[in-house]
């Protein structure tokens, strides 16, 4: 058999039963999930935004706060876009062996990749959505441009997944995601 190294993906519509199956598993424990979606961009917000930013003058008409806000939003989306196909795809894929259980079936590798990233993607748009809410209830803007943050939420989600899934498929194991998430949190 030869294989082809730079063929292109063969995508189709059966990812999405695998992303089903991802969001199914994710529903049992969406509480706690969501929980922690709300309590990052809190905490950052409340303690460094108020905390560090009632220490620091205006820069150029902005507060610290309305500065650090934008910041999070990025954060807050790469960061649970990277968690989720790193550690999650790798548990996925050597821990629980669920990836090879799928190619018994007539889905193939690359949906299952696409399947990944689109499901990394929505945990990324649900934390852009979960900092979004946190900047209105502290009345940080109001504005209906801050509603681009949806798209660029899940933007961000694919990019970072795709990023994260060539790590996970090179990772010999857990520990080799620090050389990732230490640079990500710096």
């Amino acid at each position: 058999m030869k294989v082809n190294i730079f063929a292109l993906p063969q995508f189709s519509l059966r990812f999405f039963p695998i992303w089903r199956r991802n969001y199914m598993v994710w529903k049992k424990m969406a509480g706690p999930s969501i929980l922690g979606h709300l309590a990052d961009p809190v905490i950052y917000m409340l303690g460094l935004g108020y905390g560090l930013g009632g220490m620091l003058p205006e820069i150029g008409g902005m507060s610290y706060i309305a500065f650090l806000s934008a910041g999070t939003v990025c954060y807050s989306t790469m960061n649970s876009a990277s968690f989720e196909a790193l550690y999650s795809g790798f548990a996925r894929m050597h821990e629980q062996r669920t990836w090879e259980a799928i190619l018994n079936t007539p889905i193939t590798l690359d949906d299952i990749v696409l399947s990944e990233m689109f499901w990394a993607a929505s945990k990324s748009l649900l934390s852009g959505i979960a900092v979004l809410m946190v900047i209105w209830v502290l009345g940080l803007s109001h504005s209906l441009m801050s509603l681009w943050i949806i798209p660029l939420a899940l933007l961000v989600g694919l990019c970072f997944a795709a990023l994260g899934l060539i790590v996970t498929a090179l990772a010999p194991g857990y520990e080799f995601f620090m050389f990732i998430r230490t640079p990500n949190s710096i």
